[in-house]
């Protein structure tokens, strides 16, 4: 699905589906990014405020916080896609014929 951190293959390399079938197609994963990136930054903070802020006190533990949800970003927005992605994979038309032809040639 990915050819990069960010860039992604516009369509399938297997079954040929077109990931981004319409201008803001992805603009649905920006609400899962939103839910996971408040997961991942609810499980930090309760981390920090019982493993980090006794050691190191309450700014060193939300340094630290900042700098691994920063490193996280790349990760929550290659799987917000991903999930949004197959979420919409029901939508495809069964009765594309391009569609049908590459999974043919894909079967031999």
């Amino acid at each position: 699905m990915f050819r990069g951190v960010f860039a992604m293959n516009p369509t399938c390399m297997v079954c040929g589906h077109r990931f981004e079938r319409e201008p803001g197609f992805f603009q649905g994963a920006m609400y899962v990014s939103w839910v996971l990136g408040v997961g991942e930054a609810l499980v930090l903070a309760l981390a920090a405020m019982f493993l980090l802020a006794p050691a190191i006190g309450l700014p060193g533990a939300i340094a630290a916080l900042v700098v691994v949800h920063l490193a996280c970003v790349p990760v929550l927005f290659r799987y917000s896609r991903v999930i949004w992605a197959h979420a919409n994979i029901g939508t495809l038309d069964a009765r594309d014929p391009a569609r049908l032809r590459r999974l043919d040639r894909n079967r031999l």
